[in-house]
């Protein structure tokens, strides 16, 4: 009914219906568009359509927005007149059907109709006119597809919070903190939350449990992707500008709940520079081998794209009547819940891979530390066996023998899903932070996940000499350096064939320690 109506404006707020339909038809202006789009503004709009019913049946009008803070109707027809006050700061007891979406019944033979509408968000409204039939039909399946929609979000928040539980692992906590707040801005959109929770306290949908909602989903998710991908260890610079991207939205909604205007915008925004930085880390940590992430881009580019679909339908470029954009924000939200289920599964797996990996060369060193413990009895029964009694320059040979041979088999404790296994230091090439955890680089060319992060390995390692940090997500063993490439920075090549680069504020003493002019 948008390309049909005509709207206007009342500044002052105080007109009484009585008074909108006496106004002379030229105080109106026309509609531009199918989806009545009237911005961010503090003054009441009025709109008025003149109707002509030939069905034969009742007519009922649906607005589609929700959460519409005052919609005041006024019907005036041959079988009916009435004016009634509804919307979400209004009673329940208001609406002529006792659910979510407001309808207004307008009898068979309308003439005209007046709905009066104010928010302190903007003011976008699809609504549409129909008999009973395709009405109750378009109610059922909105309620289907929600309660789908929040099923599954209630189902992947208690599986997360299980395997917090199970594993401690925070990923899975601040996941689940995320679906629940994602769950919950999808039910106050709908209408859903105040119809379930306080139907007789509507001061409650003033606007700012709202807004608190949607901030609540904006830092779980900020909290989540830090952790998820290691924003810390990998990109320290993002993630301090996370932190001010929070206290900026935080400000943003204070000043929304103070009832400035502009904040709604401005704090859209900031979500949408949010939701697209974390494209963009998961495109460049994918590209650097942390598979996970192809799941976790799924999850936020379905989110966006649909996102994207409503931003267009409001400016008329796409027909809202669409499957995917009138339930764009269903489809984003369950299809990132999905596919960000599947990427912390899909760490968790790699996890156990790498896991089975570590135990397997956790046995071999064992097998190889009895064979020299088998060395080591085998030299002290010789040694002991000779008639002579020993000098002292044989037993400080000998001693120095078991030392050597002591440092090869000295073990450092890694951490993993599986437990804390043990392994000597001279195997490790290089340790590398991806993602929440490292990855450990052996000189059998096998790889293993750690659930410690770079910083605590460098303590771990600080008794060792050839261990040295060259760059903030990389720690190599200065023995498998094959070649130093120079540079701004300069890069590294080790035996193993990678390629690690060198940190400019590092350079100066990476060269000191080899021995190098800079």
């Amino acid at each position: 009914m948008g390309g049909y109506a005509r709207y206007f404006e009342d500044t002052t707020n105080q007109l009484t219906h009585e008074q909108v339909s006496r106004l002379p038809g030229q105080r109106f202006t026309d509609s531009p568009d199918n989806i009545l789009n009237l911005g961010f503004t503090p003054s009441r709009i009025w709109l008025k359509w003149d109707l002509k019913n030939e069905t034969g049946e009742p007519l009922y009008a649906v607005l589609e927005a929700q959460d519409i803070d005052y919609v005041d109707a006024y019907i005036v027809g041959s079988d009916t007149t009435y004016y009634v006050e509804t919307g979400v700061l209004r009673p329940f007891t208001h609406r002529y059907f006792d659910t979510n979406s407001i309808v207004l019944s307008l009898g068979r033979e309308p003439a005209q109709l007046y709905i009066a509408l104010k928010d302190m968000n903007g003011l976008v409204l699809p609504l549409k006119l129909g008999t009973i039939r395709p009405v109750v039909q378009k109610i059922y399946r909105e309620t289907m597809i929600n309660a789908f929609v929040t099923g599954i979000l209630a189902l992947i928040a208690l599986f997360s919070f299980f395997m917090f539980v199970s594993l401690g692992d925070r990923t899975f906590l601040f996941y689940a903190l995320h679906v629940i707040f994602s769950a919950f801005t999808l039910l106050t959109f709908e209408g859903y939350l105040s119809d379930l929770l306080w139907r007789e306290m509507p001061y409650m949908n003033n606007g700012i449990n709202s807004s608190l909602i949607r901030l609540g989903t904006l830092l779980t998710s900020i909290a989540f992707s830090v952790v998820f991908l290691g924003v810390r260890e990998v990109l320290p610079g993002l993630a301090r500008f996370y932190r001010y991207v929070a206290v900026a939205a935080i400000l943003v909604v204070l000043a929304k709940i103070m009832g400035i205007q502009w904040a709604e915008m401005v704090f859209n925004v900031v979500v949408l520079i949010t939701f697209v930085t974390f494209l963009g880390v998961g495109v460049w940590l994918y590209r650097k081998g942390f598979q996970p992430a192809r799941f976790y881009l799924l999850g936020w580019g379905i989110y966006i794209v649909e996102i994207l679909l409503l931003v267009l339908t409001l400016f008329n470029v796409i027909s809202f009547d669409h499957f995917f954009t009138y339930y764009g924000y269903q489809i984003g939200t369950a299809g990132q819940a999905i596919f960000l289920t599947f990427a912390v599964m899909d760490r968790i797996n790699a996890l156990r891979v790498n896991a089975l990996d570590a135990q397997q060369l956790a046995l071999s060193h064992m097998q190889e530390h009895e064979k020299l413990l088998a060395r080591h009895n085998h030299v002290l029964e010789q040694q002991l066996r000779k008639d002579d009694t020993p000098n002292r320059e044989d037993l400080d040979q000998l001693i120095k023998l078991f030392r050597e041979e002591r440092e090869k088999v000295r073990k450092i404790p890694i951490p993993t899903l599986e437990g804390v296994l043990l392994f000597a230091p001279n195997e490790i090439i290089r340790i590398e932070a991806m993602g929440s955890y490292t990855t450990i680089h052996f000189v059998n060319r096998k790889e293993m996940v750690a659930s410690r992060s770079l910083a605590e390995f460098e303590q771990v390692l600080s008794d060792y000499d050839e261990f040295f940090r060259v760059h903030k997500s990389h720690l190599v063993n200065i023995t498998y350096i094959t070649r130093y490439q120079r540079g701004e920075g300069g890069t590294l090549m080790m035996t193993n064939g990678s390629e690690v680069d060198v940190a400019r504020r590092t350079k100066s003493e990476f060269l000191k320690r080899m021995r190098m002019e800079s």
